[in-house]
């Protein structure tokens, strides 16, 4: 079935984008919390090169947030920063038009469907959500840090528990490298036996909680 392909082709992305990237979990977590964070602020044309500065800035994992920055783009930011731009109107007091937002944000996103050059298309994308600044831009900074939060505590506790999965799965033996252990070999067989076909033949080394993973192999 197509949605179980899909599902599948997601699940491996989020494993060996997110989960099984060689960094420590605090740094993954924190660069996917600041590449969902900017994907929710209304700064399309610039969001990539936000992330990994924003994430350099906080020493957070610079590329794992980046990919996700595209959950915004021109088909889904009307409904996106409609959104936002409703949220920011009921933070904050004046008369706003949802209907005129909606239509100023897609003709702006119709720019992206032309030969226009990328100065072009940022140029019409802000010329289009000026006149919205303050509601647009308080709504979209608290949706992106009401999203952003839980992505960060969701995804730490997911690297940590894939890491220690992982762990169990593939067994290294407790004496691993040890010469004068007879057992030492057969441990590290049964973990190569136990290992999934996807997996990496190394597994990572020392804390789970806090030790980068393997990389995978390509």
């Amino acid at each position: 079935m197509p949605h179980k392909f899909i599902l599948r082709k997601l699940e491996r992305f989020f494993v060996y984008r997110v989960l099984h990237v060689d960094d420590t979990p605090h740094r993954i977590a924190l660069g996917l919390a600041v590449g969902i964070f900017i994907t929710w602020t209304p700064t399309m044309g610039l969001q990539m090169v936000l992330t990994i500065a924003l994430a350099a800035l906080l020493r957070a994992n610079k590329f794992v947030g980046v990919p996700f920055v595209w959950i915004s783009n021109p088909v889904t930011a009307p409904a996106l920063y409609g959104f936002n731009f409703l949220v920011g109107t009921w933070l904050l007091p004046g008369d706003y038009s949802l209907s005129s937002f909606i239509t100023s944000v897609r003709q702006a996103t119709q720019v992206a469907f032309t030969g226009a050059g990328w100065m072009d298309k940022i140029g019409a994308w802000w010329g289009a959500t000026i006149d919205f600044f303050w509601p647009l831009w308080v709504g979209s900074l608290v949706v992106a840090f009401v999203l952003a939060v839980p992505t960060y505590i969701a995804t730490r506790w997911a690297v940590v528990r894939y890491r220690k999965v992982w762990h169990m799965r593939h067994p290294a033996g407790p004496h691993e490298g040890d010469d004068d252990d007879p057992h030492a070999d057969q441990g590290a067989e049964a973990g190569r036996r136990d290992a999934d076909a996807d997996a990496p033949d190394s597994p990572p080394t020392g804390d789970p909680d806090e030790r980068p993973a393997a990389p995978v192999e390509q």
